[in-house]
């Protein structure tokens, strides 16, 4: 009883202040409404003594109950919570005198001596006592990433890179499909075929055409953190996780989810996923022991398996005449001057690369692929594949037929666009890819780069490139515009192609056969080689050191030049190739003429129309000795 008085004491005046509010809310009421309502008899709250009033002894009456109630069940459930609380405390301290008991059970004799003994504690002694609760699974890799890149190659690396150089403290995770840390594409075609080194597959160490070694990867181990680490490091770094593969975007929710269901968020995103080889419809439909002799050429692992079929096997056939064709033709076919392998390329064109070069060109290409040994097949057209007898046979559409054990297949790129459902992205219907503007954005925070983007040239129109020089060009600047650069991309991409260390050459542009060309050519000498081009420039990959050049004018020199007398066949020992659309260039080869890619790009940038192109060729100084 004494705890309701105490209680009635504190509640009394708030019961007041809410009866006072009432009249007062009624009164009001009745002013703004100009209508008065019935009169009823007021109520008198007291805090009186008792017997002064039978409505206020209801009150108290009621209030009372109610502390009464309230009291008993708060009393009840402090009482039941320590009561649990007790048990609890009892159940754990039980549960460690049952791990000490079993521990005890399972000791052995008093060690004598040093002698090792082995005890519980080297297992969990948690195992020891059954349990529905998994213990956690560690922690792979973080849950959020500032900077996200998609996909493990040259792009991705650049931006990398990029953003590390504006941001200092940056932390980047790289997710790629691959089991590899992020490396150059270019050797696998290229220099790893002509090393001497027994043991090149497993170092993928190479000697370049200047005769220094390196890697194929960008950076060792060494350089990057672990990605579990990635949020504890204190000035941020770059992580892979490698063997993962992004499977869905919520653009909204900024995060990826993987093929193993994990979700990783983050603040901006780049997508340099790349592509994937094409493959013949003929060959896919022709059963499961065609396409285990299929190789198409993309990876590390691809070139680690073609380089194992070309020691086992007897004859490897390249259907592809393009740069990667023609390059693993000579490749192999330099590799069979010491073996018994028969390497064949077949392709519908009238020569190599006869879609970029003019034919008189293309068909010296040829001839150079046939003096390496290769066995090359023009204008066939693949009409069926089938296994029969051990072999492999091409079924040719004029009746021919050729017999292999292994094919590779080297006939273009598809550009990864996986995840443009998911994340509502535009795929460019004309070229494929990414359709990006000019800063390489897809969305406000996601840019996209390399292979996958489809972005627009002031001066050539909307354009997709797939070379390694705009793969780091554009992974560059997308990594810039991620920190806030917000830079056009107005950079003409080069690239190139080598037929071993002796021929090469240089391109920029549209290099398009079916554009009119016009060629003007000189004598080679020692130095118009790819290797000779290294060693000078002192870098393997050419466009490491091209793509930093600039120049300063085009103005023509007044030095008379040779007459151009490109038909002669023996005349194509170096030279400058134009492509022209409305009188204007828009591509330029240079053929076996290296460190000159500035000039041809201020070409083309300028976008004039030249009266006279052999002027214009003496820009890049052919004629010299």
């Amino acid at each position: 009883m004494w705890t309701c008085k105490t209680t009635w004491k504190k509640l009394a005046p708030l019961a007041r202040t809410c009866s006072t509010l009432c009249r007062q809310n009624a009164r009001r009421t009745v002013l703004n409404s100009d209508r008065r309502l019935p009169m009823v008899t007021q109520a008198h709250m007291s805090s009186g003594t008792p017997g002064s009033g039978g409505d206020n002894n209801l009150y108290y009456l009621l209030v009372g109950a109610t502390c009464i109630a309230g009291g008993f069940y708060a009393y009840r459930t402090i009482k039941g919570d320590q009561e649990r609380y007790n048990e609890r405390m009892n159940e754990i301290a039980s549960r460690a005198n049952k791990v000490a008991e079993q521990a005890e059970t399972y000791l052995p004799e008093e060690p004598r001596g040093d002698e090792a003994v082995e005890t519980p504690e080297a297992a969990d002694p948690a195992t020891d006592e059954p349990t529905n609760v998994p213990p956690p699974a560690p922690v792979e890799f973080p849950s959020h990433a500032p900077y996200l890149l998609i996909g493990g190659g040259t792009a991705s690396f650049a931006a990398a890179r990029s953003i590390r150089a504006r941001d200092p403290g940056a932390r980047v995770l790289i997710i790629t499909d691959e089991p590899d840390l992020p490396y150059m594409r270019p050797p696998l075609s290229k220099e790893l075929w002509f090393s001497d080194d027994p043991g090149v597959v497993d170092t993928l160490r190479f000697k370049q055409w200047n005769g220094k070694e390196r890697s194929i990867y960008f950076q060792p181990p060494s350089f990057y953190v672990s990605p579990q680490d990635l949020e504890k490091v204190e000035n941020g770094g770059v992580a892979v996780l490698t063997g993962k593969k992004v499977v869905h975007m919520d653009v909204r929710g900024n995060k990826v989810t993987l093929s193993d269901n994990t979700e990783i968020s983050y603040d901006k995103c780049l997508i340099a996923t790349g592509g994937v080889p094409r493959n013949l419809q003929v060959i896919e439909r022709a059963g499961e022991e065609v396409t285990k002799r299929t190789t198409l050429f993309r990876k590390v692992e691809d070139f680690k398996a073609l380089n194992k079929v070309s020691r086992d096997t007897k004859s490897i056939t390249i259907i592809g005449g393009g740069f990667l064709g023609s390059e693993l033709a000579c490749a192999l076919g330099r590799r069979s001057a010491d073996s018994d392998l028969e390497v064949i390329q077949m392709f519908p064109e009238k020569g190599n690369m006869g879609k970029v070069l003019p034919e008189y060109l293309s068909n010296w290409t040829t001839a150079k692929v046939r003096s390496e040994g290769v066995r090359v097949i023009t204008e066939a057209l693949v009409k069926g594949v089938s296994f029969k007898d051990g072999k492999v046979e091409i079924k040719l559409k004029d009746g021919r037929v050729v017999k292999t054990d292994h094919i590779v297949a080297a006939v273009g790129l598809e550009p990864s666009v996986e995840l443009a459902k998911s994340a509502g992205l535009e795929v460019d219907s004309d070229f494929g890819g990414y359709r990006v503007n000019a800063e390489l954005q897809a969305r406000s925070n996601i840019w996209v780069a390399g292979d996958a983007a489809c972005f627009y040239d002031i001066r050539l129109g909307r354009r997709r490139v797939e070379h390694h020089d705009h793969a780091v060009v554009s992974g560059r600047l997308a990594g810039e515009n991620m920190t806030g650069a917000n830079k056009p991309y107005w950079h003409q991409s080069m690239f190139w192609s080598d037929l071993g260390p002796d021929v090469g050459y240089e391109a920029i542009g549209i290099v398009d056969s079916s554009l009119p060309t016009v060629g003007v050519f000189a004598k080679a000498t020692a130095k118009d080689t790819p290797k000779a081009a290294t060693e000078k420039s002192g870098t393997g990959i050419r466009s490491e050191s091209e793509t930093e050049g600039t120049a300063s004018s085009t103005a023509t020199s007044s030095t008379p030049a040779p007459p151009p007398e490109p038909q002669q066949k023996d005349d194509y020992g170096k030279g400058v190739i134009f492509y022209l659309r409305d009188k204007v260039v828009v591509g330029i080869v240079l053929w076996n003429v290296f460190n000159r890619m500035p000039i041809a790009r201020k070409i083309i940038k300028d976008g004039e129309e030249h009266a006279d192109l052999n002027e214009v060729a003496k820009l890049f100084n052919i004629h010299e000795d």
